[in-house]
């Protein structure tokens, strides 16, 4: 995906004369196409649990069984995802992924059975979480370096925002018009917001029309508190072999993984959760809208410490922000407490979302970033694909959700270990010719 990085001012192509960097509107498209993947995240879900339940007549059981299988089968097809990004760009994929997405909306206002909604969901998780995350993100990781934990918190701002209205959105469709044209609604509006802008705007990397990332006229250091350095035409490159063959690639997907798991599993629980402690499926919904705009702070909270804490250090302490969270929602049983756990996940959350966004370009570099990111994606969406079904098991098996719970709060310390002991990629190669590789983090 990226060229040869030395500008030529005297033959850039129109798209790259704007009076301000191009890559900010690249950032924008990024946000909307974050925002556009919300038809495919879990809190979207959470609200057409009981829809999914009274209408098709399966158990909570059986929806977080088939809710599984559709993750998992989405992780699997994020490696392939990625791997297209690095080969076909940016333009191509978020609209096809787009398309794909609103076909997999329409497909699921039509089931009536338990394998289509496996489908259904497979295909949701697969171009709504998967490549509506994976490539936005990456894009944005290509156009920014020294800006790029601030550039991916803005980025960010897209699909914090969908967490706070699409549930409304959604719940307020199916009040409307039924659940079945719900989706059918979902999927225009998934086509009206992003296909045309994707077309008309997109392009790969600043290299690609003649700039530099940043909008620099050299280029420069890669910020992000890491002990790296760079010189104009040489960056850190891995390729996606290089980088499964060390243990920080590992270790990190590890660490990631209670952020996935728990925030799934909760979030595509949160209406029941929330309904079986008295509280109404208003006041759910409106958990989501609390979870927005706190996860928007914790994104530029990471953002800002980002240049100053090695970001290891930072996936570790957000771990206790899960504990905290999973504390606060066993004990809520009014309005106040269920906000203030709306709070803390949100604040937690935003903060692990962009610290793992940020770390995978600083260890391995910018042009194979999308196959190493649908590795990387493979291993969180596996994590995610088991969230539900613990708090659904302990439901079934106890009446209660606590216990499901209570066994959310042992992972978060194991993956601070895990971020902790990531240390340095210690072999690999360096820039487009060649060279020694960088040690960071």
């Amino acid at each position: 995906m990226i060229s040869d990085p030395r500008p030529h001012p005297e033959s850039l192509p129109r798209v790259a004369r704007t009076p301000f960097y191009y890559g900010w509107i690249i950032l924008v498209i990024a946000a909307l196409a974050s925002f556009a993947s919300a038809p495919g995240q879990t809190y979207t879900f959470s609200v057409f649990q009981d829809s999914f339940i009274e209408g098709l007549g399966v158990s909570s059981t059986t929806i977080s069984a088939l809710y599984l299988l559709g993750s998992l089968t989405a992780a699997g097809s994020v490696i392939f995802i990625g791997r297209g990004l690095d080969r076909f760009g940016p333009r191509i994929m978020l609209v096809v992924a787009a398309l794909t997405l609103g076909l997999g909306a329409i497909w699921l206002s039509r089931v009536d059975g338990a394998w289509q909604l496996y489908v259904g969901f497979a295909i949701m998780r697969s171009f709504g979480q998967g490549a509506l995350q994976l490539i936005p993100s990456t894009v944005v990781s290509i156009w920014f370096v020294r800006k790029r934990a601030m550039a991916l918190a803005l980025m960010a701002l897209g699909g914090s925002l969908a967490g706070g209205t699409f549930p409304l959105y959604a719940d307020a469709l199916i009040d409307g018009v039924g659940w079945r044209s719900a989706w059918i609604a979902i999927a225009i509006t998934t086509w009206g917001l992003l296909i045309i802008p994707a077309i008309i705007f997109v392009r790969s990397s600043p290299e690609s029309i003649g700039l530099l990332p940043d909008g620099d006229a050299v280029a420069g250091d890669d910020g992000d508190g890491d002990e790296s350095a760079t010189h104009p035409g040489y960056e850190r490159t891995w390729t996606v072999g290089q980088a499964m063959r060390t243990r920080a690639l590992w270790l990190l997907i590890f660490a990631g993984s209670a952020q996935s798991l728990v925030g799934t599993g909760v979030m595509f629980q949160q209406v029941s959760i929330m309904t079986s402690k008295g509280l109404s499926t208003s006041v759910a919904a409106g958990v989501f809208a609390v979870f927005a705009p706190t996860a928007i702070s914790g994104q530029f909270l990471s953002g800002y410490l980002a240049s100053k804490v090695r970001s290891r250090y930072l996936l570790a302490a957000g771990q206790g922000g899960i504990v905290v969270a999973m504390i606060l929602l066993l004990s809520a049983s009014e309005l106040w407490q269920a906000y203030l756990y709306g709070a803390v996940l949100g604040v937690t959350m935003g903060f692990l979302m962009n610290t793992n966004q940020v770390i995978w370009p600083v260890y391995f570099g910018r042009r194979n970033l999308g196959s190493i990111r649908g590795v990387t994606n493979f291993g969180m969406m596996t994590a995610a694909a088991f969230g539900p079904l613990p708090l659904a098991l302990a439901l079934d098996i106890t009446g209660s959700y606590t216990p499901g719970l209570i066994a959310y709060m042992i992972l978060p310390p194991l993956c601070g270990v895990a971020a902790l002991m990531a240390g340095n990629p210690l072999t690999g190669s360096s820039g487009p010719a060649g060279g020694q590789p960088v040690p960071v983090q």
